[in-house]
């Protein structure tokens, strides 16, 4: 079933994604709810700030040089985690925040004037670190040009690799 909230015409025209996240709560009114195939929730489409959203979680945990195609995609977050870097609130923090100005250049490089506000970035903000036994989790709050946001819950295994004896 495919629902529509406010007017599907302020969409026309605009460019859309296949959604791969779930779960990013809205901050503000959400105008449109499209899917493809049916109530299993395959085939879901975003666009306007999910997109933006989407767009900076693929940077922000895709690992610096693991796309060969593409060598100067992604961040060294998730390469800090995996080598056991990050240990303290601290340490988490800093990491994020040098993480976040490399996706906001990377994602201000590929936008054009001709985007829509919405899915352009204006800034991602570290609203909270919650550290477990195994894993840590970090709230974002991404924000379009237009004012629009997005908080997203970014549960992480803590899994560091341990290198020699």
């Amino acid at each position: 079933m495919s629902r529509t909230f406010g007017n599907p015409a302020d969409y026309s025209g605009r460019l859309f994604d296949l959604l791969a996240f779930r779960g990013a709560v809205p901050v503000g009114q959400t105008l449109l709810d499209q899917t493809l195939f049916g109530t299993d929730a395959s085939g879901e489409v975003c666009t306007g700030v999910q997109m933006l959203a989407q767009r900076w979680l693929l940077k922000f945990l895709t690992i610096s040089g693991s796309m060969t195609y593409l060598p100067d995609e992604g961040t060294d977050f998730i390469g800090q985690v995996r080598r056991g870097e990050l240990v303290t609130e601290s340490d988490i923090e800093g990491a994020f925040n040098i993480a976040a100005v490399e996706v906001r250049t990377a994602l201000l490089n590929e936008e054009t004037d001709a985007m829509n506000d919405e899915e352009r970035m204006d800034s991602a903000e570290l609203l909270q670190i919650t550290l477990a036994d195994d894993s840590f989790s970090l709230t974002v709050e991404i924000t379009s040009l237009a004012g629009t946001s997005r908080k997203v819950i970014l549960p992480i295994p803590y899994l560091p690799i341990k290198v020699g004896p």
